[in-house]
């Protein structure tokens, strides 16, 4: 990769958790697009920095502000929305299963507004927290105005809510039209098993591929993550294994992405990002919300790695 300055825009919708352990103390703080922020930040290399667009609801827009003001290397374009934030719930029935409320909820971009919110970015993480980040349209029409990597982390498109604010899975309609916008894509297994069990979905991970992505990620929890990726033609599928913590898992997932992707635009090989995405998010866990969660991962980057996991 280029060692000149780099702009990763991060694209996501900042969340206020109130999250339910199984046998423990509830906690209440800020999440969402806040663990990719962090993650990104703690393990890009120095030339790299991010900016980050996110639509906030009218209710907490200086609270967020101050909130990034915190973070080094991180320009945030916040733009206040006329709804009020998101809140969720999050009730955990076990370690990797749990129930999610939502309350309240901001609009998503239109796709000139997005363009001129990350213009000059050399590339994009798209972390759909709320799933209403962009639409199709949209998302179409910025891949066409985009030339540098775009991330995505599908999650929760795959998401619905009921009237009463729970989210259940749902399929992905249009799914090669999405796939199409993104250069490397991750989901988790319950996501992949919608996709590869609709009429119309994949065969197998070399015809998610064909879509348009080079890479795919399936995140199985503490199973690890399989690794599906491109090369001169050729489709290649590796498991990659991930040590078991235990600990709070919210947030886990989208760390996992900010540091797969800021390895990638390392030049690291899909594989080895993910190992080391596996690990540094793995520190995650013993770290609640994301106040001071950047200085976490941090330091977990250096340990895993030295100093030249940062400069690399």
């Amino acid at each position: 990769m280029t060692k000149g300055l780099c702009t990763l825009g991060i694209v996501g919708t900042m969340v206020f958790d109130r999250i339910i352990p199984v046998g423990g103390d509830p906690f209440v703080g800020w999440g969402g697009v806040g663990y990719a922020v962090a993650g990104a930040v703690a393990t890009l290399p120095s030339n790299w920095s991010v900016r980050v667009a996110s639509r906030v609801g009218k209710d907490v827009i200086h609270d967020v502000r101050r909130l990034f003001s915190d973070i080094p290397r991180c320009d945030a374009r916040i733009v206040k929305a006329q709804e009020l934030n998101n809140r969720v719930e999050i009730v955990y029935k076990d370690s990797e299963t749990r129930t999610e409320t939502l309350f309240g909820g901001v609009s998503g971009w239109r796709a000139d507004e997005l363009v001129q919110a990350l213009e000059g970015c050399d590339a994009t993480l798209v972390n759909f927290i709320s799933g209403h980040e962009l639409d199709l349209d949209g998302m179409l029409e910025y891949r066409s105005r985009s030339s540098g990597m775009i991330y995505a982390d599908l999650h929760s498109l795959f998401l619905h809510t009921e009237p009463d604010g729970k989210r259940t899975l749902r399929p992905l309609h249009g799914w090669r039209s999405w796939l199409s916008c993104f250069d490397v894509v991750q989901m988790n297994k319950e996501e992949y098993g919608l996709l590869a069990g609709a009429p119309d979905g994949p065969r197998g991970l070399e015809d998610l591929l064909s879509a348009g992505p080079r890479i795919a990620s399936v995140t199985f929890g503490s199973g690890g993550v399989i690794v599906a990726y491109r090369v001169n033609g050729r489709t290649f599928v590796e498991e990659v294994t991930v040590q078991r913590q235990f600990g709070d898992p919210t947030g886990c997932g989208d760390v996992w992405g900010a540091v797969m992707c800021g390895r990638l635009l390392a030049g690291m090989t899909p594989v080895d990002s993910a190992r080391v995405a596996n690990r540094v998010a793995a520190k995650s866990v013993d770290h609640r919300g994301i106040e001071g969660l950047t200085n976490r991962l941090a330091d977990a980057s250096r340990d895993i790695l030295g100093d030249s996991f940062i400069n690399s």
